[in-house]
C-alpha cells in the first residue's frame, strides 16, 4: 500500500479532510487564536491507499487532519523603528505577505502600519476589482495577504503610473515579477533565491530592512550635496560672467571699466569652483534632520526654485559690488590697486559663499559652521595661496600688493555675501511662521 502526506496552509489543509464540524470548529479557533500572535500555522494531513494516485486531486481526496505548529517568526529588534523612519520620511510602507489575513494583521499592527484609515485585505478582494477602483482602494491599503506575483506586480504598475518611486524587497521566485518591475528591485543576500538576486537591482548581504532605511539616508544626503555643489558652481558662473560681460559693455561707454580680470586671474577663479573648496561641499555631513523631510518628487529638478533665486541674488550681489567698486572706489584704495583689489575681493567673495552653499533651506549656516573640517581647511588653504598670489605673484598675475588695512576692507565687504544670504533666509522663515499662523 501507499501512505501519502501533505503540508499546507490550514485552511487548504482542512478543505481536502473529512472532519466533523464541531472538531473543525475547535481546530480553527485554536489556529486563529495561534494567528493573531503572528505565528505562520502550517498543517498536515495524510492518509493510506492499496492503489496508486492517478492525479494529485486523486492522491489529496479524503485525507485524514493530523494537526498544525505555529511557527513564531519574530520581528527584529530594529524593523519597528526602521519602518517608524520611513513614515516620518515621508515612505509609504505596504506589506505584501504570502501568510493569511489574520497573521498578516497581527504583524501589522505589531509594525504600526494599520490605524488612520490604512487597512489590510485580502488578495482575492483586490484581484476581482476593475482597474478603476483598484485605483482608488490602493492607497488605503497597507496590507495584502495571500499575494500573488501577478498581483504584486500589479501594485507595482499601480504606484508607479501615480508618479511614485517604488522600491521592491523579497526574496522569493513569486517576488521576481515585482523586482524586475519596480524603480529598485531589493533582494535579500542570505534567504534569497537566486531568481530574485538577478531580478534586483541591490543585494542587501544582511538581509535587514533597516539597512534600506540607512541606504535611503546617505543616498538623500549624497543627492544634497550634489545640489550643494551646482549651487556654488552656478553662483561663481553668474557672478563672473556678469561682471566681465557688463564691465566690456560699460568700458563702451565709460573710462576705466575693464575687466578686472586676466587669462590667469580667471583660470584661478576656475580652479576655486572645480577645485577643494567646491569638492569639500560633497563631503558635507548628513544633517539630523534629512529622515524628516518629504522625498524628491520623480520629475523634481536638481536645481530647484529656491536655488535659482539664492544663485541670482549672491551672483548679481557680488557683480554689483565689484563694479561699485571699480566706479565710485567706495573702499578708498590707491588706484594702481583697484584691479587687484577687485580680484581679491571676487575670489573672497565666492569662499565665504560656499559656507552659504552648505545650507540649502532656510536655516542658518552657523550651527553648522565647524562640523565640515574638510571645507574649513580647504578654505584656509585657499585664503592662504590667494594672499600668496596677491602680495608675491605679481609677475605672473599682474598683480600688485595689497596694504594690510587694504586686506581688511575687503575680507570685510566680502563676508557681507553671508550677511545678505542670512538676511535673506531670516525674512523667508518670517514669512513661512506668518503664513503657519494663517493657516
Amino acid at each position: 500500500g501507499y501512505t501519502i502526506y501533505t503540508k499546507g496552509s490550514p485552511e487548504k489543509i482542512l478543505a481536502l479532510c473529512d472532519v466533523a464540524e464541531p472538531e473543525r470548529l475547535k481546530i480553527e479557533e485554536a489556529i486563529v487564536g495561534l494567528q493573531k500572535r503572528a505565528r505562520r500555522v502550517l498543517a498536515f494531513a495524510h492518509k493510506d491507499t492499496d492503489a496508486r494516485p492517478l492525479s494529485r486531486e486523486d492522491a489529496e481526496n479524503g485525507m485524514k487532519f493530523d494537526g498544525f505548529v505555529g511557527i513564531a517568526d519574530p520581528l527584529r529588534a530594529e524593523v519597528k523603528d526602521a519602518v517608524h523612519a520611513c513614515k516620518t520620511a515621508g515612505i509609504e510602507v505596504k506589506m505584501l505577505t504570502g501568510d493569511n489575513i489574520v497573521t498578516a494583521t497581527a504583524i501589522a499592527d505589531e509594525l504600526g502600519l494599520l490605524g488612520e484609515g490604512n487597512i489590510a485585505v485580502e488578495a482575492s478582494y483586490l484581484e476581482n476589482l476593475s482597474d478603476e477602483e483598484f485605483s482608488k482602494v490602493l492607497p488605503s491599503v497597507r496590507v495584502i495577504a495571500r499575494s500573488t506575483p501577478l498581483l504584486k506586480m500589479r501594485v507595482v504598475k499601480e504606484l508607479k503610473s501615480k508618479g511614485n518611486v517604488v522600491a521592491v524587497t523579497g526574496d522569493g521566485i513569486n517576488d521576481a515579477p515585482a523586482l524586475k518591475n519596480a524603480d529598485v528591485g531589493i533582494a535579500m543576500g542570505i534567504s534569497g533565491t537566486e531568481v530574485s538576486k538577478e531580478a534586483a537591482d541591490i543585494v542587501l548581504l544582511n538581509d535587514s530592512f533597516s539597512t534600506i532605511v540607512t541606504t535611503v539616508k546617505w543616498g538623500r544626503g549624497i543627492y544634497e550635496n550634489f545640489k550643494r555643489f551646482i549651487q556654488f558652481q552656478l553662483t561663481v558662473n553668474v557672478a563672473s560672467v556678469l561682471t566681465v560681460f557688463l564691465c566690456t559693455i560699460f568700458g563702451m561707454f565709460w573710462e576705466g571699466f575693464e575687466s578686472p580680470f586676466s587669462a590667469l586671474d580667471l583660470l584661478w577663479i576656475n580652479i576655486i569652483m572645480d577645485g577643494p573648496p567646491a569638492l569639500t561641499l560633497g563631503l558635507e555631513p548628513i544633517r539630523d534632520d534629512l529622515m524628516s523631510r518629504k522625498p524628491t518628487g520623480r520629475t523634481e529638478s536638481i536645481v530647484s526654485r529656491e536655488m535659482l533665486s539664492r544663485i541670482a541674488v549672491n551672483g548679481v550681489f557680488v557683480c554689483l559690488v565689484c563694479l561699485a567698486q571699480m566706479k565710485w572706489n567706495f573702499l578708498g584704495i590707491e588706484s594702481a590697486e583697484i584691479s587687484t583689489a577687485v580680484f581679491t575681493m571676487f575670489v573672497l567673495f565666492q569662499l565665504f559663499n560656499a559656507f552659504n552653499c552648505r545650507e540649502l533651506g532656510d536655516k542658518s549656516i552657523f550651527p553648522h559652521l565647524l562640523k565640515n573640517k574638510l571645507m574649513i581647511g580647504a578654505f584656509v588653504v585657499a585664503f592662504g595661496l590667494q594672499i600668496l598670489i596677491t602680495q608675491f605673484g605679481g609677475a605672473v598675475f599682474d598683480t600688485v600688493p595689497l596694504e594690510f588695512i587694504d586686506w581688511l576692507k575687503v575680507f570685510g565687504i566680502a563676508v557681507s555675501v553671508i550677511v545678505l544670504d542670512e538676511i535673506v533666509k531670516l525674512f523667508r522663515r518670517l514669512a513661512a511662521k506668518k503664513k503657519v499662523r494663517t493657516a
